[in-house]
């Protein structure tokens, strides 16, 4: 798996906050790699049925080659991260932070709780 190096500089052109960015780009990431996850899982769907299920005994530890075929094309799909980090780059999302909400603390004035002695 080769490593690809990124200009921060890029990165830190539409944001001042490099962090924030990266975070940014994680999420995305992530999200595609779930994606393709449960794309690659439904594909794959069938043949597990079949191997957990086998119609005969012969079948149960056979491996497909269909499923074979279909895990290659996943392995030599362009990874989420560097998808992600491409997309960023030909402005296809942006990230908005969310301001966290001050809480402002109310001091209310409480019965002076004695015993009344």
């Amino acid at each position: 798996m080769p490593v690809n190096p990124v200009d921060l500089n890029k990165l830190r052109s539409a944001h001042s906050n490099l962090y924030e960015t990266v975070v940014a780009i994680s999420k995305k990431a992530k999200k595609l790699y779930d994606e393709e996850r449960t794309e690659l899982e439904d594909k794959l769907l069938p043949y597990k049925e079949m191997i957990r299920n086998p119609s005969s005994e012969s079948e149960s530890d056979k491996v497909f080659p269909e499923q074979i075929a279909i895990s290659l094309e996943f392995e030599v799909r362009e990874k989420s991260s560097h998808k992600a980090v491409a997309d960023y780059f030909d402005r296809q999302y942006d990230y908005v932070l969310e301001k966290p909400v001050e809480k402002k603390i109310v001091h209310t004035e409480d019965d002076d709780e004695t015993d009344g002695d």
